[in-house]
């Protein structure tokens, strides 16, 4: 294996939290709040369905072929070229999504923190600790995540504590009844996108101690996920309502802003920023791994760290060329972006995988 790490479940579902987390944790009021308004916490029980489906789909094909990540078996189930094709597709897919990435995490610190710095800094030195963390492996990001997860989830907890005397939760009344169905479905696609990230276990899966506790490792980081978004999404619409919500780029940025406890606990939006620097750090790390592993199995090579470097480059330049400013990032995640990510490399491709794979009769025994 090009990759020598090996990794527990317990790690597995950290990772797999902290990918997810990462990109929702400012955005999810937003966007959820923009079409379903009250009721965007059911369109997010909606999306963790979707996502447990997805991590299905996923775990369902790494099992057939073990030992081979979402970059390998394509070719042995469509065959030579067809596979590389695909492969080649998620390689892709893997690069893009983390120029995005990274390009919100640079909106992020610029719009909200440091309007001065020229986002191209923040980027740069973002890359380089991702491209160190890419190079040293999978077990080396997995630890670090495995020490920083637990902090960052009790102080969103707390976050959400000490900002319930600013709450109304009668804002987050009527249920369902004053909107009804369209909007909730509609609320649940950008979650669920985000969420089917999941499908990354795919890559993940040849690396688990236990293969065979990659159900649980998947439905279980789902559903912790899901469970902080649902919180952070009611803490934000019981503090501001969801039409002002909607308004808002960072809601829950806004929301933390509120607190102020004895005249000396205040500014605790620096708390917030560390936590989304810390997962997201993590959640480049990964797709960074995942997109210079995928790209070296492509080509059959030995060792991948030769590809850190090129494949930094291309997703910095991506990363800055992508748009002209955050109203335009956040458009294309509402639109294109989703389709992209969950009807095609979610839903669609393993999709069709599976079913081909099931079809011909291919796959050894699930373990």
């Amino acid at each position: 294996m090009l990759e020598g790490g090996r990794i527990d479940s317990k790690q597995a579902i950290f990772l797999m939290v902290s990918m997810v987390l990462s990109t929702a944790f400012l955005f999810v009021t937003s966007a959820v709040a923009l079409l379903a308004k009250q009721d965007g916490w059911i369109s997010i029980l909606l999306a963790i369905l979707v996502a447990l489906l997805i991590a299905w789909l996923a775990v369902n094909l790494s099992m057939l072929f073990p030992g081979k990540t979402l970059f390998q078996f394509p070719e042995i189930i469509l065959g030579k070229w067809p596979g590389k094709v695909v492969a080649l597709l998620f390689i892709w897919w893997y690069i893009h999504l983390n120029a995005e990435v990274l390009r919100a995490f640079g909106s992020f610190l610029v719009s909200a923190f440091m309007p001065e710095t020229p986002i191209i800094v923040f980027e740069l030195l973002i890359m380089a600790i991702a491209a160190y963390a890419a190079r040293n492996g999978l077990e080396v990001f997995t630890r670090v995540n495995q020490i920083i997860l637990p902090i960052i989830l009790v102080l969103i907890v707390i976050l959400v504590i000490l900002g319930t005397p600013n709450m109304n939760f009668k804002k987050l009344l009527p249920v369902f009844i004053e909107n009804g169905a369209a909007p909730v479905i509609k609320g649940a696609v950008m979650p669920a996108a985000w969420m089917g990230e999941i499908v990354t276990m795919a890559v993940l899966i040849p690396y688990l101690n236990k293969a065979n506790e990659a159900y649980k490792v998947a439905v279980s980081a789902t559903l912790i996920t899901g469970s902080f978004l649902i919180a952070i999404f009611m803490a934000d619409i019981a503090t501001f309502g969801p039409e002002v919500s909607a308004m808002w780029y960072f809601p829950t940025l806004n929301g933390i802003r509120t607190i102020h406890l004895a005249n000396f606990l205040e500014r605790l939006d620096l708390i917030a920023m560390a936590i989304w620097v810390a997962i997201g750090l993590v959640k480049i790390s990964v797709f960074y791994w995942a997109a210079v592993l995928g790209s070296a199995q492509l080509l059959e090579l030995k060792d991948y760290k030769p590809l850190v470097l090129p494949v930094g480059v291309i997703v910095l330049a991506l990363s800055i060329m992508a748009h002209d400013s955050i109203m335009d990032l956040l458009t294309f995640m509402i639109g294109l972006g989703i389709f992209d990510n969950l009807i095609i490399f979610q839903v669609g491709i393993p999709l069709l995988l599976l079913v081909v794979a099931a079809v011909r009769g291919q796959g050894g025994s699930r373990h």
